[in-house]
């Protein structure tokens, strides 16, 4: 036998399915097909690129940064943690910088939980989080948020799941994929639950601006009880248009976030400085989309969220929750008896719109698809056209 084999713990894993579909749309368009995949399409805005570069101009800004962030940016998210989240929190001891929101969530989960260990998550949920968590040798345990409760999280079925084993929960709001949002009531029932049994709560707050129908964004960390236990991962790539940046932080207590810089710092060293400077510039000024606030662009992902559902909800067999908040439309298409996998591969073929099959982000997500809405709403209303289209001569 080989001594060269692969570690074990990747038999479970598969390559992100929405990496393999972003390539899989930049090959067609490189060979001249026209594809809608409502994907943004706006540019960092310039006075964080600016930052960026002034950042450079100074002496050793290309030196190792401080493994935390270096100081402005952890001062801009000290700075945002009161203005947004309601949280004064410590730079120099509670918020660690990592290279995206994603290894951030890595090296929290590699600084928590083991072989042996249960994590709890949403099913549907994020595609990542269920590898995340086996690359760490602890075991996820999906509990359902249900189509027909309109994707909002049952604390029954939450609490049904806890077992001696179980060291944390990992929670995204608003939610990757089907946009809703945790209301106070939930949270404080998810908070019981983690106190009575002594959880840690991982909350990925990526898409913490993106409220609509006056739903409003609470950070569990906030709620009695709940700071010493919760870690807020969050990102600069959804907001501020900075996606291949990749910067991102983590709001931790003390303790927690000493461990999770250990991990980084032997996976990553540091982030990037001058990546941090451009960050710290999009949280203290102004957003740059043109003059829009953050709250206007919201406003304008509502009416975009709008033009989608509504179309789709226009096709016979289609059945769409609105969502509350981030960027994403999840809508059920088991009336047309096709997997999730062959309707997204038909649809691509056929219509030329791109959409993600429910089953990879779990077992509940089957018979649906999930779109996304932050692209110009011409883009919007081509693609929901072409939508109609197809599957009214299906």
């Amino acid at each position: 036998m080989s001594n060269r084999t692969f570690a074990r713990r990747l038999d479970r894993l598969r390559f992100s399915s929405s990496l393999a579909s972003m390539q899989r749309i930049r090959e067609l368009r490189a060979s001249g097909v026209s594809v809608i995949d409502f994907g943004s399409k706006f540019d960092t805005p310039a006075h964080i690129k600016e930052a960026a570069i002034r950042y450079l101009d100074q002496p050793l800004a290309s030196f190792y940064a401080d493994p935390r962030g270096i100081p402005e940016f952890r001062a801009a998210i000290t700075r945002k943690q009161a203005r947004v989240n309601g949280m004064s929190i410590d730079p120099d001891t509670e918020i660690t910088v990592s290279p995206g929101g994603k290894a951030g969530l890595v090296a929290t989960l590699l600084a928590l939980v083991e072989d042996g260990d249960e994590v709890l998550l949403e099913d549907p949920g994020w595609l990542s989080f269920d590898p995340m968590i086996r690359l760490t040798g602890a075991t996820p345990v999906p509990f359902p948020i249900r189509p027909e409760n309109e994707f909002q999280l049952d604390p029954a079925d939450l609490s049904s799941r806890v077992t001696p084993k179980t060291r944390a929960i990992v929670l995204c709001s608003p939610h990757n994929p089907t946009g809703a949002v945790l209301s106070h009531e939930t949270l404080a029932a998810i908070a019981r639950i983690a106190i009575e049994h002594d959880l840690w709560v991982v909350m990925d707050e990526a898409y913490e601006h993106f409220l609509f129908d006056g739903n409003r964004h609470i950070s569990i960390a906030t709620l009695e009880g709940m700071r010493e236990r919760t870690i807020s991962v969050q990102t600069a790539s959804k907001t501020y248009n900075m996606f291949g940046w990749r910067v991102g932080w983590i709001v931790a207590p003390p303790t927690v976030s000493e461990r999770i810089r250990m991990v980084l710092s032997h996976l990553f060293t540091c982030v990037t400085s001058f990546v941090q400077a451009g960050a710290a510039a999009a949280l203290d000024g102004p957003y740059g989309q043109g003059t829009l606030t953050i709250e206007e662009v919201s406003k304008n992902y509502e009416a975009q969220r709008n033009v989608l559902v509504e179309g789709l909800r226009a096709v016979p067999g289609i059945r769409c929750t609105m969502p509350g908040g981030a960027y994403f439309a999840f809508p059920d298409i088991r009336s047309f008896g096709l997997s999730s996998d062959e309707f997204a591969s038909r649809l691509l073929a056929n219509a030329r719109v791109n959409g993600l099959s429910g089953s990879v982000f779990g077992a509940m997500g089957e018979g649906h698809i999930r779109f996304v809405f932050n692209a110009p709403l011409p883009e919007i209303e081509e693609g929901v056209g072409r939508i109609q289209h197809y599957l009214k001569s299906v």
